[in-house]
């Protein structure tokens, strides 16, 4: 397979109330120069019966530097370090990437210097994955990415945003096209917003129903002033994630959830943290609850979706420090005691939502726990902020290549191999 770029192959358009571009740059990603120790299969075919290489063994590996990094020496020197041949957006590129600051281009080289090698496990992934998954985006069904815009997709805020096929794609002609299927309509993958799952009267709904009433001198109400966005899961799910073609065509529902959840947003808990660590395990076990409903209630229609949780990161506090900057990735992931914002709360959550996908045990929906590259790369930051990641670090490549491979590959191998238990499923709230 030809060492390609996907910009040729995809273009970007808004829908028709959004009001800003896309930062994409994580769909455009090209093989680095060093070797890794998995193999290319055409199509990610893998022998069967073999095993397959699971979120653990894939987080379980370490950053290699790469034997001939490329040297930033100008603004456009980090398509070729990240291993880019191009930018499918036109929305503050300089700021995802990271390229407009030029004292700190000697920085920006160096984030890129180096590539995510898993555990031998994952010898079966594809080294050159890009064409297969545009491939599958558009034969198998794409993703609706739900969640906290600040962390992971790199898609903007509020807006509901889309990637489609390029009717110019060189792809076209080995596509096989589901009946319906429109280049110019059906999007391969959608990112909405959604910081808390639920809407507002929902979350209060669960809130109070905890027995919770304001005392003297509290808040009466359970939100602050802090400005969210939030869309119930009848909104979501069924309106958009079970949408058939032309308009929809999504097999995976990608969720990630826990930075907006603050003091500054839920202003109405009077126990802090800890009451927000309760608020969160009602709602994502509800969410969990409603999603497994769901894929029952249209198993009859002929697509099996998936509905993927996946953790939340955490940002690092003093990540600008020069010996953070360039200190390159850590070895072991950091404990963090006392951060800034709720940052140390965060890994927290993440349990939370984990322990909620494993009591559901329903066969299609997972938590794919593959936060720790990332959680090792503090130097990776961009330089506007210490929680958003750099593009072409990496860490946000490195995530949609795992689950390109995780939906189509190990999924499949894992649900054939392993007898799941059974499980109870409700339509109503629960605490």
């Amino acid at each position: 397979m030809p060492q390609t770029s996907l910009t040729p192959y995809l273009c970007i358009r808004l829908s028709a109330f959004a009001a800003v571009s896309l930062a994409l740059f994580y769909f455009i990603i090209k093989p680095s120069s060093v070797s890794r120790p998995w193999k290319s299969r055409p199509g990610g075919t893998v022998p069967s019966g073999s095993a397959k290489c699971s979120p653990k063994d894939w987080s379980a590996g370490m950053w290699i530097r790469k034997e001939s990094p490329v040297v930033v020496s100008k603004p456009d020197d980090v398509y070729a370090a990240s291993g880019f041949k191009g930018c499918a957006s036109n929305r503050e590129v300089p700021w995802h990437l990271a390229n407009d600051h030029p004292d700190d281009l000697p920085w920006r080289g160096n984030i890129s210097a180096y590539d995510w090698v898993p555990a031998s496990a994952c010898n079966d992934m594809e080294t050159n994955f890009q064409e297969s998954m545009v491939i599958d985006l558009v034969e198998k069904g794409g993703w609706l990415l739900i969640g906290d815009y600040s962390k992971g997709w790199d898609f903007d805020r509020a807006w509901p945003q889309h990637l489609y096929l390029s009717p110019h794609s060189p792809l076209v002609s080995r596509i096989k096209f589901p009946e319906g299927f429109n280049m110019t309509k059906t999007p391969l993958v959608s990112f909405r917003r959604n910081d808390l799952l639920f809407n507002a009267t929902e979350v209060e709904s669960m809130f109070n129903g905890g027995g919770w009433r304001p005392g003297p001198g509290e808040n009466s109400t359970l939100f602050g002033k802090e400005q969210s966005w939030n869309i119930s899961p009848t909104e979501y799910l069924n309106d958009l994630f079970f949408r058939p073609l032309p308009d929809a065509n999504y097999q995976s529902l990608i969720v990630s959830t826990a930075g907006h959840w603050s003091l500054k947003l839920l202003a109405g808990l009077p126990n802090g943290y800890t009451d927000i660590y309760d608020l969160f395990r009602v709602v994502i076990t509800n969410f969990v609850y409603q999603a497994a409903r769901e894929l029952d209630l249209h198993s009859a229609n002929g697509k099996q979706r998936e509905v993927i949780v996946r953790p939340y990161m955490p940002g690092d506090d003093n990540c600008h420090a020069h010996e953070v900057m360039y200190g390159g990735p850590l070895k072991e992931v950091p404990n963090i005691q006392h951060a800034s914002y709720n940052w140390a709360w965060i890994p927290h959550l993440n349990g939370l939502s984990k322990k909620a996908v494993e009591d559901r045990a329903h066969p299609h929906v997972t938590y794919a726990d593959i936060d720790r590259p990332g959680r090792l790369r503090p130097d990776s930051h961009v330089l506007g902020d210490c929680l958003h990641i750099t593009i072409g670090a990496g860490v946000i490549e490195g995530w949609t290549k795992y689950l390109h491979y995780y939906i189509g590959t190990y999924l499949p191998w894992y649900r054939a191999s392993t007898k799941l238990p059974g499980y109870p499923i409700s339509d109503r709230f629960r605490r």
